[in-house]
């Protein structure tokens, strides 16, 4: 099954953050995580874009072009096309869940929290970043294996 853009993604996050304040950074990397988790989880990529090794770490150049480009809309807050609405994505339940089970564990993280954590030895960023070089395209396959060892990881 393919993954859906990330904008559809971030909103789903921007909607449960509810009046909170957020920033991109925020935003990147719960897009990237919930990526990651679903990966691990249901086998299938959420996200259909690319995801690159910036300085800040994972990042998806869709998201970042289109709050350089149109921002946020002023009223919902949400990531809208210029002239159709807010991008949205036909979300299975498991895909549901797994957005949930980011949102539960990383929600109230800030985002340099999160960029810090991306930041360890070993991630799929520093590897890409330190091997591949900046702004690298970020492996499928090893983003899956991550979050596969985080959950085996957690379950010890």
């Amino acid at each position: 099954m393919p993954g859906h853009d990330p904008r559809a993604i971030a909103n789903e996050f921007i909607k449960l953050s509810g009046n909170r304040p957020f920033n991109q950074m925020w935003l990147q990397k719960l897009v990237y995580m919930a990526n990651g988790w679903n990966l691990a989880i249901n086998h299938n990529p959420l996200t259909d874009a690319r995801i690159e090794a910036w300085d800040g770490g994972p990042v998806y150049r869709k998201i970042w072009n289109h709050l350089r480009d149109y921002g946020y809309d002023a009223d919902s807050k949400l990531l809208c096309r210029p002239s159709d609405g807010p991008y949205e994505a036909p979300l299975s339940q498991e895909e549901r869940d797994v957005i949930e089970h980011v949102w539960k564990r990383y929600g109230d993280y800030s985002g340099n929290e999160l960029s810090q954590m991306t930041h360890h030895s070993g991630t799929p960023w520093s590897n890409t970043y330190f091997g591949r070089g900046r702004n690298a395209a970020l492996d499928e396959g090893e983003i899956q294996r991550y979050f596969v060892d985080l959950a085996l990881a957690g379950r010890q």
